[in-house]
């Protein structure tokens, strides 16, 4: 079921499907609920699943023009409070991951377990900062297409590109809908995020980083150091990129369902 929630100003867009114990699904930059929508149908036989469009993205607006981090954490929770849930195990894929840590630090007792999905706790680099700031210039430049035709390939490992050439196009074609206030938005807030490394190993839950080992963006053994000094359980998805809930579909539903039932 796809509803929408008023808050501070704008409007929050989400789904709610199954039931059992629940998960939140919260999904990466250039995205929407859209792109967890067969995967999220299959956790439903067995769960309660609640996905997000994230302010700026999908058919959620920005909140009082901003969304940072800890605003994204706050609009989870009204939505949360809205549905009258104490307790969720929080998944969040890449810039959704950002959003969940913010959540965790903000709201620890609502969680039951925690996942970053092809996620990090650090911070943006420099560099990193240098190339965002590219990027909100070239969307003013009102190149957003070429950015979103030229991004999505990349999330998926090189080997899966042929393989899923249909759901690279639709990924593509849901980053493309994305407005460009939303995305000058996340990249401003990815880019003056904070360091979340302490506070995820204070966490006290069941935590997993699920980790693609052919990510072009968040390299195997950077991920693996990320999770040894956090204190987090590691899942490998062997053939996946960035995408594994797609690459590597039957894999990462077997992870979900295991962090879920044994919190």
């Amino acid at each position: 079921m796809n509803t929408e929630l008023k808050y501070k100003g704008g409007t929050l867009h989400y789904s709610d499907q199954g039931k059992g114990k629940t998960v939140l699904l919260l999904h990466g930059y250039l995205e929407s609920l859209e792109v967890f929508e067969s995967f999220a149908k299959d956790l439903a036989r067995l769960a309660r699943v609640i996905t997000i469009d994230l302010p700026g993205h999908g058919q959620s607006e920005l909140i009082n023009g901003g969304c940072s981090m800890e605003l994204m954490a706050d609009a989870i929770n009204s939505i949360l409070e809205h549905l009258e849930l104490d307790k969720i195990t929080l998944y969040g894929h890449s810039m959704g991951g950002y959003a969940a840590l913010a959540f965790a630090e903000k709201y620890p007792e609502k969680l039951e377990g925690f996942c970053l999905f092809h996620s990090t706790p650090n911070p943006d680099t420099e560099e990193k900062q240098r190339n965002r700031q590219r990027e909100i210039e070239l969307v003013k430049q009102g190149k957003k297409e070429i950015i979103c035709k030229t991004s999505i390939p990349n999330t998926f490992a090189n080997r899966n590109l042929k393989k899923f050439a249909h759901e690279v196009e639709r990924v593509t074609q849901i980053a493309c809908k994305t407005k460009e206030e939303g995305m000058v938005a996340a990249l401003e807030s990815m880019m003056t995020r904070k360091d979340q490394n302490e506070m995820l190993r204070q966490l006290k839950v069941p935590k997993v980083s699920i980790i693609g080992k052919e990510d072009n963006f968040i390299p195997y053994e950077t991920a693996l150091g990320i999770a040894e000094r956090t204190g987090m359980e590691t899942c490998i998805l062997e053939t996946s990129g960035h995408m594994g809930f797609i690459e590597q579909r039957q894999e990462s539903l077997k992870e979900v369902f295991r962090l879920l039932y044994e919190c």
